[in-house]
Parts: structure tokens; sequence; C-alpha cells
């Protein structure tokens, strides 16, 4: 079967890219080809691809939407399938692109784009019409599920298929070699309010007394600079600035190193009315290399964690994420269970799994 990848990039550093690459090897590996409809994309794809503007948030970009329907609507007439990531704008675009042609589109929901908005009536009449014509919905986790209906739209026949983890890299490695010369709680997101810092920093301030050899390194993007210089001056106004390490662009061998030398993984995502948290791959990376996470509820964590068993779930409260850390730091009994039922919690979302979902469902 040939496939088309509708997704906004192909950086396999950031979650999208990640999640198309890693879905269209699996692909590949049952035989299938396999082209991209992306913005943005490596110079060694060796598969087909058409770059192109998604968006069109510029005069120019919309003068020259029309040519860029016409590229996709040639593109796709290569393909049997089109795999369309989110919904705004992608599945709008790729079904503009696709009107009286029978190229059968399946959205995979992710988030936040998948969303219908408040106040936008012109935008959510497009969203509700991209839904409707998809031949399928996958949707990433029952609480995206949820927040879409509660949104405004409800994908009835919708199927869960969620994102997977790397188990083969993602793993425990034994080495008398430490990352970082002190113990450490570990967080591995983009530095902006969804991730919810705003919230864990004062949690992790509530326990330094209990645990003064304690750092928090933070790993993640820093290109959201306003609430970047808020979040590094609660840090400076808690006290906090020889705890809290800020680290970007970071290799992934590096994080993994990160990963199985932290005593906690925390990220604590909050849920908006406009903006969710739809997975988490990075608590399924985590607990892969047998480290303990904590994530909040109503929240995508719920797919990745399970309360008491390879993490805990906590209510978006300082006070409760820092009773989450204490029970972890303070119990290595607990804190050991709990790695070690990461690891099997990750192995049921590896890629392999996830990709059979696909060539399930596609």
């Amino acid at each position: 079967m040939r496939i088309a990848i509708v997704v906004d990039n192909l950086n396999p550093n950031v979650g999208w890219g990640r999640l198309a690459l890693k879905v269209a090897q699996g692909l590949k590996e049952r035989g299938n080809e396999i082209g991209f409809i992306v913005e943005k994309a490596p110079a060694d794809l060796s598969d087909p691809c058409l770059k192109v503007h998604l968006r069109t948030s510029s005069r120019k970009k919309v003068l020259r939407f029309p040519i860029t329907l016409w590229k996709i609507r040639k593109f796709i007439n290569n393909y049997d399938v089109v795999l369309c990531y989110d919904v705004n704008p992608n599945a709008i675009v790729l079904n503009l692109a696709n009107l009286w042609q029978k190229r059968k589109i399946v959205i995979h929901a992710l988030a936040t784009y998948s969303l219908l908005g408040r106040g936008t009536v012109f935008r959510n009449f497009f969203m509700r019409w991209a839904y409707r014509r998809a031949k399928k919905v996958l949707v990433v986790s029952e609480f995206t599920k949820r927040e879409i209906i509660r949104s405004g739209y409800n994908p009835k026949r919708a199927l869960i298929v969620p994102v997977g983890v790397d188990v083969d890299f993602f793993r425990p490695i034994k080495s008398d070699e430490r990352i970082l010369g002190d113990r450490f709680i570990l967080t591995v997101g983009a530095v902006k309010p969804r991730k919810g810092y705003h919230l864990s920093i004062p949690a992790f301030k509530l326990i330094t007394d209990e645990f003064p050899d304690l750092k928090h390194v933070i790993i993640g993007y820093q290109s959201m600079v306003s609430y970047v210089n808020e979040i590094k001056n609660m840090v400076a106004k808690l006290g906090l600035r020889d705890r809290v390490i800020f680290l970007q662009n970071i290799s992934d061998e590096d994080i993994l190193k990160y990963y199985n030398d932290a005593e906690l993984f925390l990220m604590t995502s909050t849920t908006d009315p406009d903006s969710i948290e739809g997975f988490g791959m990075v608590y399924l990376e985590a607990g892969a290399c047998g480290t303990p996470v904590v994530g909040a509820y109503n929240t995508g964590a719920e797919a990745a964690i399970l309360d008491n068993v390879n993490g805990l779930l906590v209510n978006h409260e300082p006070g409760d994420i820092a009773r989450a850390m204490r029970k972890i730091l303070s119990d290595k009994d607990v804190a050991d269970r709990m790695g070690q039922e990461g690891i099997k919690r990750a192995q049921e979302f590896s890629w392999s799994r996830v990709a059979d979902l696909y060539s399930k469902y596609l």
C-alpha cells in the first residue's frame, strides 16, 4: 500500500517529527511505500516529499494557497491512503486539496490542533467538515477523545492509537559514571505553559529542605521567551538558582543518561480549553529506563501512567505534586518497584505494536 503522511515537520528531536518518522519506518518494514507532505524536512530524507506551507499565516501564503492545494492534489494522486496528523490546519488543507477525488484520508488526532476553538466559528466549521470527510479518525488517547468531544465535536467511531517508545534505545543502562554529580529529578519538555513548570517548580521548592542535595534538571527548548523569563524569575525568587538547571539541544544519547540517572521523572502538564497534552511520550521514555514518573490527572499522562504502579498521578497543586515526589524519593523500595513496572509499561507501547495498529486500521 502507498501511504502519504501529512505532518508539520520531520525533526526527530521534537514530538511530531519523531512520531511521523517512527510510524513511517514501521509501515515500511511491513511492506508499504511512504511519502511525506511537510513544511520542513531533513535534507537527507530518501522518501518522496512535498514541501509546502500548510499554515496560511501571511498574505503571501494566502495568495499562493491555490497553488499549494494544486501541488498537494497532484502529490496525493500517487497514494492509496493519506495519514494526516491533527486537524487544524493540516486536515482542512488536505480535504480541500482532495475535493472531487477519492483519496482515502485518515486523521490522527493528537492534541491541541484537533480541538475546536472558542469564538472561531469559521475555523470550527471547517474542522467539523474535515472530521466528517475522513474515512477514519484515530485518536492518541481516551483523554484526547474526551477533550475533542468537550470542544464541540464527537468522533463517535474514533479508534485509539497511541504514540510509541523506542524500547531498544530507551532502556536501563549500567554505568559507574553519572552524567551529573548530584542527585536530581528530571523534566524533558519545552519550557512553555502547557508543560506546567509554574506548578512543578514551586512543588520542588517544598521538598528542597528535606532533600538538600537534590537538583532539578529541565531539558527543553526555550523559544517561548516570555514564559521562559517568567519561570527563571520564579526560580530566582524562590532561591533555587543553584538547584534548578536549564538545558537544551541535548543529544538523545545524553538524554538517555539523564533518564537513567534521575531519581524520578516529573512533568505536570496542564489542560486549558484550547491547549492540551494529548499523551506524553516522555513518560514512557523515562519509564523504559526504569525511572518512576509523576504526571497530572486530566492530561494525556493518564494514558502512560498507571497510578501507584509505574508512577503517580497528581492534582494540579504544588502540595500534591510535592507529596508524590516525597513518596518516591524517600522510599527506595517504592521507587524500584515503580521503575520495574515502568519498563513493563513501556513495552506495551513499543513502536512495533503501534505500527501493527496503523497497519490494521489503514
